[in-house]
């Protein structure tokens, strides 16, 4: 089982995600320290609700833009089975 790392918006209305952008593995450690993951999570297995300095500086990381205004971020942890990327 492969973990992948997304920076995700999810509306508040509908609590549907409507944004999901990969987090490459080489940026996963300044992902992780930007929402603040803890020590007591290395693999940041959690979910981590972002405020919105935090999903900007996520957001300016991956170089894409987000909608802050309309959407609540969070950095989330996902599982496939295959090869890592």
């Amino acid at each position: 089982m492969i973990v992948h790392h997304r920076l995700v918006g999810y509306s508040p209305e509908t609590d549907r995600m409507v944004e999901s952008y990969d987090i490459p593995r080489p940026l996963l450690e300044r992902a992780a320290a930007i929402a603040e993951v803890g020590d007591d999570d290395p693999e940041a297995a959690w979910s981590y609700a972002l405020s919105l300095i935090q999903a900007r500086e996520i957001a300016a990381l991956l170089g894409t833009p987000i909608d802050l205004e309309r959407l609540e971020f969070f950095l989330e942890a996902f599982t496939s089975s295959g090869k890592a990327a």
